[in-house]
């Protein structure tokens, strides 16, 4: 049974000998395996008195190529976003610095960082008395500015 992806972005079964037609979901994506086992099917089935233009089949081989290294790129960025430290581990750094974070009524309050606490397993940075969370922060500043 071969998947075929039509224009509306479904995939659809081709029925083969004896099996029955199925639907599937909507199309997710083309791998890179997918697309090379489309391109070897093409070049299998294509007519050998009127073979595919070299230039088609030196765009689909580009094709095939960025779509191995567009693959290539996301698993380096996911492996380098892996190796930054978390956020938890940040909130202690903010400690003395002059910082305006956002409250709950959108107003924006200034001052300097003088606890960090953990509540509920989230950083919250005392400012002024108040806990605000680390995700409030609008600005950064050295504390003698």
């Amino acid at each position: 049974m071969t998947n075929v992806a039509g224009v509306t972005g479904y995939a659809t079964s081709m029925a083969g000998a004896g099996n029955n037609e199925k639907k599937t979901g909507p199309l997710q994506e083309l791998g890179k395996d997918a697309f090379l086992q489309l391109l070897v099917t093409q070049l299998r089935y294509q007519d050998p008195l009127s073979s595919k233009d070299s230039t088609d089949f030196i765009v689909q081989m580009a094709q095939f190529t960025m779509l191995e290294q567009l693959q290539n790129l996301n698993a380096s960025m996911t492996s380098l976003l892996s190796l930054q430290p978390p956020m938890q581990s940040m909130a202690p750094m903010y400690l003395g610095l002059k910082v305006t974070v956002r409250g709950e009524d959108n107003s924006l309050e200034e001052g300097t960082v003088s606890a960090v606490n953990f509540i509920g397993g989230s950083p919250y940075l005392e400012v002024n008395g108040r806990q605000y969370a680390l995700e409030d922060v609008l600005k950064v500043t050295t504390g003698g500015e």
